[in-house]
């Protein structure tokens, strides 16, 4: 078996490259635009090459509660994301989407209106990483 036969991905793989995976890309979208809402926090960074389609990355913290209750949060985010996240996601960018508690009590026709409404604000400014200047601590002297 050759290195790539190893290494190509399978046509069956659930996640190709349309989900982040890695720490980098997660720490990476945190330095980007971001939008808050009351059921989750969108984080967003543009690709520097803005090619392939818009990549997703969940995270629920453990703060928001036990392993059911995180697990069902992204399972919420995941459904949400297919329905309306690719439609609605401008290609190039990367979006981080941090689930709060109260996804899991909210009916899904708001999870994917408040899905829509952050995706269409974010792709429509998502504009390179700069620090703001108007943040104290990225303020150079």
């Amino acid at each position: 078996m050759t290195v790539q036969q190893r290494t190509a991905p399978k046509s069956t793989d659930p996640k190709p490259n349309r989900w982040l995976t890695r720490r980098r890309e997660f720490l990476a979208a945190a330095k980007g635009r971001r939008h808050h809402a009351a059921l989750f926090t969108i984080q967003a960074l543009r690709r520097s090459p803005l090619e392939g389609p818009a990549r997703f990355g969940l995270t629920v913290t453990g703060k928001t509660g036990n392993a059911v209750e995180r697990n069902r949060i992204k399972r919420r985010l995941r459904a949400a994301i297919q329905a309306v996240g690719r439609k609605n996601a401008a290609d190039g960018i990367d979006f981080v989407l941090v689930g709060r508690r109260d996804i899991l009590e909210t009916p899904y026709t708001t999870l994917l209106a408040e899905l829509s409404h952050g995706l269409n604000r974010l792709s429509s400014n998502a504009g390179p990483s700069q620090p703001s200047s108007s943040h104290p601590a990225q303020k150079k002297n």
